[in-house]
C-alpha cells in the first residue's frame, strides 16, 4: 500500500452518500410553521392548503397568502404552559421531529435499536402520540445514518471556520467481542471564540496488516473525506512502534501537499502519558516486594467480611479514625490504583501494625519499620507522578502550556533525565506566567552552568516557528491585497518593519509575567491580545489546540464498549461510527447523561402521564 505516500486522488467515499442524497431529496419546505401543519391535496392544482396538527383547522397555503397567518394560529393553538411545556390540546407529533428525537435518545442512552420494537416503548408512542407509526430497528439504524451525514456537515463547517489549525490524537483499540481493530481520531482546535474545541472524526475499524503504513492511509483517507488534510498542525501520539512509521507517511505526504510546518519538526507529539506510565512502571518494578506485601494484605483484609468489620471497628474505636476512607485495593491496569493503595495503606498504619501483631495469618504481610519508610519515599514519589497526570489528563482546556513545568516536577523527583518535548516547551514560553524566565529557572536547577544551551534551544526554534507565521500571514495579505494598491501595500509593510525592530516575540517577552500562580484563562489572555499581537497570535491559538495525551480517542473506547457489546456485535462499521461520533458531538452541543433525553423526549414523557392521569 502506498497511498500515503504518492500524490495521487483519494477517493472521498466513506459509505455515506446514499444517506446524503435521502437527507437532500427531504421537502425544501424550510418554514417552522410545517412542523406543525400538513399540505392538503386539492382538486385544484392552482390550490393549495394546510391542516394544523392540533386543531385540525384548515387555511390556505397558497404563495400570496404565506405562513404569517398559519404562525399567529399556532402560537394561540400552542399555548405555553406555566412550565415551559406545550398545552396537550389535541397535540400530535410531527413524525421526522419524533424519529430524530427517537434516534438522539438511543445514541446518547447508548440503547440498543431493538429498542423501538419493544412492546414498552410502542405502547409509550402510541398514549402520547397516537398518530406516530411503529418503526423498526432497521428504519432507526437508517435515521440514525442520515442523522450523521446531517450532523457531520455541520462538523465540516465548524473546521472551515476555524481561526487556525487542527491536532490530532489517535489511537487503537482492540473489541474483545468482534477481534476487530478499532482506531479513533479526535480532531482538537481553537474556535473563533477561543474556546478549545474537539470532536470524534473517526471511529472505523482497520482492515490487517495494523501496521504503520496502513494507519498512515487510513488517516490521509480520513482528513481527505473530512478536508482537513492542508489544515493539520500536530498529532499526539503513544510510544507504539509502528507510530515512527506511520509519521514518517504523514510528513512525506503533507511535504508533498506543503502542508507541513518547518519540514515536520514540530508535527509529532508524544504522549506524555504513556511516557509518565513507563517511568512508573520502572521504578514499580523496584519497590515491588514492598507493594506486593501491602497488596496481598489489604486482600486478605478484604477478601472476609468478618475480617474487614473488626479491622474498621477497630480503627475507629482503638485509634479513632475516619473510617469512610476505606483501604484501597490494587487494579492491574492502572498504576494510580497503586498510588491510592500506598495512601491508603499509610492512613491505616497503625492499625495493620496492630492487625499483624494479633493475626497469625496476617504477619507474613506485616511491614517492618525500614519498609514502612521505602512506602512513605515511594507514595510521595507518586504523588509528583499523579498530579502531573491529573493536569495532563484534561481535554476541556488547554494542556500544551503545563507541560514543562510538570514535566520539570517529574524530573526534579526522578534526579534525572527526562524527556523535554520541543514544541511543548515553546508552548510554556507562551504561557503569561511562565515566559522565559521561568523556564531559565527550571533548566538552571537541573543542568546549571548548562542551562543557556537547553533554554536558547528552545527560543530559537520558537523564533523559527513564528518566522513561519510571519511569512503565511505576508503571503495571505499579498494574496488578498487589490493590484492597485499592491505598491503602497509593500511601502507600508516596510515603513512598519523600520518602525518596529523587535519582533512581536520579542516585546511579548519583555513584558513582565503574571502571577506564577494566578488561576488564568490562557485563551482568555491570547483572545484579549489581538491588538497587539498578529502572527504570535495565530501561533499560540493553533499551539494551545495541542492535546499532550491521547486520552481524548482513549475515551471513546470506553464508549465503543457499550456500543460492540455481544448482543451489538453484527453492526455495520459505518453505524458504529455513526453512534460514536454522534454521541460525541451531541455532547460538545451541551447533551450530558443527565439532560441528554431532548426536549421532544421530555413532552413525551409529559403527555404520556397526562394522559395516564386523564
Amino acid at each position: 500500500m502506498t497511498m500515503a505516500s504518492s500524490n495521487t486522488p483519494i477517493p472521498v467515499d466513506d459509505g455515506f452518500n446514499e444517506y446524503e442524497s435521502a437527507i437532500k431529496r427531504q421537502k425544501s419546505t424550510t418554514s417552522k410553521v410545517w412542523d406543525e401543519m400538513a399540505k392538503l391535496e386539492c382538486d385544484n392544482k392552482n390550490e393549495l392548503k394546510a391542516q394544523c396538527n392540533h386543531c385540525k383547522t384548515i387555511f390556505s397555503a397558497k404563495s400570496p397568502s404565506g405562513t404569517s397567518h398559519s404562525r399567529r394560529h399556532l402560537n394561540s393553538c400552542i399555548q405555553p404552559s406555566p412550565e415551559g411545556v406545550p398545552s396537550i390540546k389535541n397535540y400530535k407529533f410531527n413524525a421526522d421531529e419524533c424519529r430524530k428525537a427517537i434516534s438522539t435518545f438511543l445514541v446518547c442512552g447508548k440503547h440498543s435499536f431493538r429498542t423501538v420494537e419493544e412492546p414498552g416503548f410502542r405502547y409509550m408512542m402510541r398514549i402520547a402520540s397516537p398518530n406516530f407509526k411503529n418503526i423498526s430497528r432497521y428504519t432507526t439504524a437508517r435515521d440514525v445514518l442520515m442523522y450523521y451525514a446531517k450532523e457531520r456537515d455541520r462538523v465540516k463547517e465548524e473546521f472551515a471556520k476555524a481561526p487556525g489549525l487542527i491536532c490530532l490524537t489517535p489511537d487503537n483499540w482492540n473489541s474483545e467481542h468482534t477481534n476487530d481493530e478499532y482506531i479513533c481520531v479526535t480532531a482538537h482546535w481553537v474556535d473563533k471564540d477561543w474556546k478549545l474545541q474537539k470532536r470524534i472524526i473517526r471511529f472505523r475499524a482497520l482492515f490487517p496488516p495494523y501496521d504503520g503504513l496502513n494507519i498512515a492511509d487510513e488517516l490521509v483517507l480520513c482528513l481527505s473525506q473530512w478536508g482537513i488534510d492542508k489544515k493539520i498542525f500536530s498529532i499526539t501520539l503513544d510510544n507504539a512502534s509502528y507510530n515512527d512509521v506511520m509519521v514518517s507517511c504523514l510528513k512525506n505526504r503533507f511535504r508533498a501537499n506543503r502542508a507541513i510546518l518547518c519540514d515536520g519538526v514540530f508535527f509529532q507529539v508524544r504522549c506524555c502519558a504513556h511516557i509518565l506510565n513507563l517511568i512508573v512502571k520502572a521504578g514499580l518494578e523496584l519497590a515491588d516486594d514492598v507493594v506486593g506485601k501491602i497488596r496481598n494484605g489489604i486482600r486478605y483484609i478484604r477478601k472476609s467480611e468478618i475480617r474487614r468489620k473488626r479491622f474498621y471497628d477497630v480503627a475507629d474505636k482503638s485509634f479513632h479514625l475516619n473510617v469512610t476512607k476505606k483501604l484501597r485495593q490494587y487494579v492491574c491496569m492502572r498504576w494510580n490504583s497503586t498510588y491510592f493503595m500506598l495512601e491508603s495503606s499509610l492512613y491505616y498504619k497503625d492499625v495493620l501494625d496492630y492487625w499483624g501483631q494479633r493475626d497469625k495469618d496476617y504477619q507474613m504481610f506485616a511491614l517492618s519499620n525500614e519498609e514502612w519508610r521505602n512506602v512513605v519515599i515511594l507514595c510521595k514519589f507518586l504523588k509528583v507522578f499523579y498530579d502531573v497526570t491529573c493536569v495532563f489528563s484534561g481535554s476541556n482546556y488547554p494542556t500544551t502550556n503545563l507541560y514543562f513545568r510538570g514535566v520539570w516536577k517529574v524530573h526534579k523527583v526522578l534526579l534525572d533525565t527526562a524527556e523535554y518535548s520541543l514544541i511543548l516547551s515553546c508552548t510554556a514560553i507562551l504561557d503569561p506566567r511562565y515566559k522565559l524566565n521561568y523556564v531559565q529557572y527550571c533548566f538552571t536547577t537541573i543542568y546549571g552552568d548548562h542551562a543557556s544551551d537547553f533554554v536558547e534551544t528552545i527560543l530559537s526554534n520558537l523564533r523559527l516557528l513564528v518566522d513561519e507565521y510571519v511569512k503565511k500571514s505576508k503571503s495571505t495579505s499579498s494574496s488578498s491585497a487589490g493590484s492597485s494598491n499592491s505598491d503602497d501595500y509593500k511601502q507600508y509593510l516596510n515603513e512598519s518593519s523600520t518602525r518596529s525592530e523587535k519582533s512581536q516575540l520579542d516585546i511579548y517577552l519583555e513584558e513582565p509575567e503574571l502571577e506564577l500562580n494566578s488561576q488564568i484563562d490562557v485563551l482568555d489572555y491570547w483572545s484579549k491580545s489581538s491588538v497587539r499581537y498578529n502572527e504570535l497570535l495565530l501561533l499560540a491559538c493553533d499551539l494551545l489546540a495541542i492535546l499532550i495525551l491521547t486520552v481524548a480517542s482513549e475515551s471513546a473506547f470506553s464508549m465503543g464498549k457499550k456500543i460492540i457489546t455481544p448482543l451489538r456485535s453484527s453492526l455495520k462499521p459505518k453505524t458504529v461510527q455513526a453512534v460514536v461520533c454522534l454521541d460525541d458531538w451531541m455532547r460538545a452541543k451541551g447533551f450530558s447523561v443527565g439532560n441528554y433525553y431532548s426536549h421532544f423526549i421530555v413532552r413525551i414523557l409529559y403527555y404520556f402521564f397526562i394522559n395516564l392521569i386523564i
